[in-house]
């Protein structure tokens, strides 16, 4: 999970302000989305970004060079550039995630992440999509992750609240009971 500093909050919130006045939400979105999928992926990039041992000025020259070659618009360039000029470059990340959660409330969609004992079934996918859009009542981002010890079943979570109804869990409170009855 990514942290999310104040800054980060603030950098994101005044990126999205502006690109949503300039009219240009989706293409900074979808920016943001590709650099931050760039850090998660180059630990070079991951190591300009969190590393002291680069100044400032080796910060702005590097984020630059990689907002020209992947074609960001000016807007999110800009942004990074603002970032690094500030000793903010390590909090990019964190603003990433803030600018995300940002733009799926503006549209109206609840981000939900199910855990299973093994890969899912596009049937089984789908069907939990479409009760979870019954539930919240609108549209529903879902992402799922494998986790073998939970054994069976499912762990669902939707913004802080989380459902736990794998087998790992209710073995748990099983023997948490048995221990209390003895």
């Amino acid at each position: 999970m990514t942290q999310t500093s104040e800054a980060a909050q603030r950098y994101a919130r005044a990126l999205f302000e502006l690109a949503q006045e300039k009219g240009a939400l989706a293409a900074v979105y979808a920016d943001f989305r590709a650099f931050a999928e760039s850090v998660r992926t180059s630990k070079d990039l991951t190591t300009l970004l969190n590393s002291p041992a680069f100044g400032r000025d080796a910060k702005i020259k590097a984020l630059g060079a990689v907002a020209k070659k992947a074609g960001y618009s000016p807007i999110f360039g800009k942004f990074l550039g603002v970032m690094a000029t500030n000793g903010r470059a390590k909090d990019i990340l964190g603003a990433e995630h803030a600018f995300d959660q940002l733009y799926a409330k503006q549209r109206g969609i609840q981000r939900a992440v199910v855990r299973t004992a093994k890969e899912m079934s596009g049937a089984e996918r789908t069907r939990i999509e479409s009760l979870l859009a019954r539930l919240v009542g609108g549209d529903v981002e879902l992402s799922s992750e494998v986790d073998p010890s939970l054994i069976g079943g499912i762990q669902l979570r939707i913004g802080s609240k989380l459902v736990d109804a794998s087998v790992a869990a209710k073995l748990n409170r099983m023997n948490t009971a048995m221990k209390g009855a003895q």
